[in-house]
């Protein structure tokens, strides 16, 4: 080091390749100076991990924190710009979105490497480019990469010997770089195995060249070679035929992905010329793992970086006919039919609508909007109106309706619905009818949660086949809460509001003659069967269930325990706390009646 503190000059520093990944131009300087690669990270100045016993640069080969960018750039006198462009963050402006990355803080780039289509500690390869150096391109890290434009093949994942991916470098430690070998051959894989036994763990001697190389058909290269071209600002990209911003196009290239991910058919592959064979059953394949999933994840997993050359590949291909449509009424077309399906889709029972997380790109956005009929037929306006106005009005209503009248008048029309998430459809569907002139205003009048009461709409009105028979199923709930006797709920769940715990008082008396202990819990818990009995809403959202009287206490035990207490609940007991609920509701006046 010198007196500032930054690196001395090295002797003699290889100059970048254009387009050159970071990690391939250090591997290679660091077996011109004779050095292992970690070796020569510290000679150039990179940040290191502190505390590890092999050698990570901070955010290696996706960008340069300042300081290392200036011990860098004084230690090698490759200029600032040259250094930048070996980094993934080159691409922060087409290909990439790095919103949200600190430098000072190495875990936001967690929430990037689930997000952005790359690949933040390994890479992709053409063996036939190695077979002529050690150069590593940094767009073969990029999640689109999938073929190579000059050899025509498709580049290589995993290493066939260590089955680890290509670049990870130490299995435990992903982009560890080595620090106990002077020599390193650079035209091996060199990623560390894992020991087995009593085997050490070694550098896999794979030679890269020597992996197979995978034709494909001369229209996927060039394909590749345009998305490439636009990543790196050598070309105007064009949507529907209109200009558009790159980072414009990679958005629409990641919304049309998930679209074909979700809806694209065995007509669709087979009449794309582009896909050959081994492509289309890896892209088939990731189809139906996501389909016989068990729950969840689907949204999430459509936007997805695609996990392999061959599925990036596939992607290139099938959404080669929206992206580079020449016409905005071609790409319509497309999307048209695409978007139907998707629709059909979500309407199938049990099926919300996967795309809803991923985001449209403006460019598309009129395209998709035209394309998809409105999401429900009773979305807007109330099909039926009541033949009389109501008896009840908004503070009548609870937030759930009773669970036997949703099963015996309702539940038939919302098919695969939970019946909580069906309850309160039910009870926002009752506000309607009492006057609410939307879905947003019926939730703002019953005082709901607007995102519990906006999920309740925006996804279970999609499973309404018979709107005309679902209103009319409505309105005899609303009957059956008349003849039963109208509660001012509205009042129910003010006065309530505040009930975290029961006396113990109350409960002491019932619980121990059957030899129950009346613990804090299961005052908390008798707070929340007194509420929602008296309210008729989520227990979930009773005020004793609120998460900072329960800390440290997680969620699913807090649930469990509730469940638990549901069951367990005697006869007698329940009718204490009906009797304590009444009182609060009802409190005698002051000297008796």
């Amino acid at each position: 080091m010198g007196e500032s503190g930054l690196p001395r000059r090295l002797p003699a520093v290889l100059v970048p390749i254009s387009g050159e990944s970071f990690a391939s131009w250090l591997n290679r300087a660091a077996a011109d100076w004779q050095l292992a690669p970690g070796e020569a990270a510290h000679a150039v100045g990179l940040e290191c991990h502190p505390g590890y016993s092999v050698v990570r640069p901070l955010f290696f080969g996706i960008t340069l924190t300042e300081r290392s960018l200036a011990r860098a750039g004084a230690a090698t006198g490759i200029d600032a710009q040259a250094l930048r462009a070996m980094q993934l963050s080159w691409y922060a402006t087409s290909a990439l979105n790095f919103t949200g990355l600190d430098l000072a803080a190495e875990a936001s780039l967690s929430a990037l490497g689930h997000r952005e289509w790359a690949l933040f500690t390994s890479s992709r390869a053409c063996p036939k480019c190695l077979a002529g150096g050690p150069v590593w391109p940094l767009w073969w890290r990029l999640g689109i990469a999938a073929v190579c434009p000059v050899h025509q093949v498709l580049l290589v994942d995993l290493c066939r010997r260590c089955g680890i991916r290509l670049g990870r470098g130490y299995t435990g430690h992903p982009r560890g770089l080595l620090t106990r070998r002077q020599e390193v051959d650079l035209s091996r894989c060199n990623n560390r195995r894992p020991a087995t036994g009593r085997r050490n763990a070694g550098l896999c001697e794979q030679n890269l060249a020597a992996l197979p190389a995978v034709s494909v058909p001369v229209g996927l290269a060039v394909l590749q070679q345009q998305v490439l071209d636009i990543a790196d600002g050598r070309a105007v990209p064009r949507v529907a035929g209109l200009a558009v911003a790159p980072a414009e196009f990679f958005a629409a290239l990641r919304f049309t992905a998930a679209l074909v991910r979700l809806v694209a058919t065995a007509d669709d592959i087979a009449v794309c010329t582009a896909l050959t064979d081994g492509v289309a059953e890896e892209f088939v394949a990731d189809q139906r793992a996501r389909d016989q999933a068990s729950r969840g994840g689907a949204g999430t997993q459509l936007r997805a970086s695609p996990p392999s050359a061959a599925h990036a590949a596939a992607v290139l291909a099938l959404t080669e006919s929206v992206l580079f449509a020449p016409d905005r009424h071609t790409c319509q077309q497309v999307l048209s039919a695409w978007m139907r399906r998707a629709v059909a889709r979500r309407r199938s029972p049990g099926k919300s609508d996967p795309l809803r997380v991923v985001p449209r790109p403006a460019c598309l956005e009129p395209l998709v909007r035209a394309a998809v009929p409105p999401s429900s037929r009773i979305a807007g306006a109330l099909a039926v109106r009541p033949a009389a106005r109501p008896r009840f009005t908004m503070a009548h209503l609870p937030h759930l309706v009773d669970a036997d009248d949703y099963t015996q008048l309702l539940a038939a029309h919302l098919p695969g619905t939970a019946p909580v998430s069906g309850r309160r459809l039910a009870a926002l569907a009752l506000a309607r009818i009492a006057g609410a002139t939307s879905w947003q205003q019926a939730a703002a009048d019953l005082a709901m949660d607007p995102l519990k009461a906006a999920r309740a709409t925006n996804t279970l009105v999609q499973r309404i086949t018979d709107p005309d028979a679902f209103w009319r199923a409505t309105e005899r709930i609303g009957v059956r809460l008349s003849e039963r006797g109208l509660v001012d709920y509205a009042a129910c769940r003010r006065k309530l509001a505040s009930l975290t715990t029961v006396p113990h008082e109350v409960l002491y008396p019932v619980c121990r003659p059957l030899e129950y202990d009346v613990t804090l819990q299961r005052r908390r818990h008798s707070a929340a069967w007194t509420w929602q009995h008296f309210t008729g809403g989520d227990v979930r959202e009773a005020p004793a269930y609120a998460p900072g009287l329960w800390t440290p206490t997680s969620t699913e035990s807090l649930r469990e325990g509730w469940r638990r207490f549901a069951a367990w609940i005697p006869d007698v007991v329940a009718q204490q706390l009906m009797a304590f609920g009444r009182e609060l509701l009802h409190p005698d006046p002051p000297g008796g009646a």
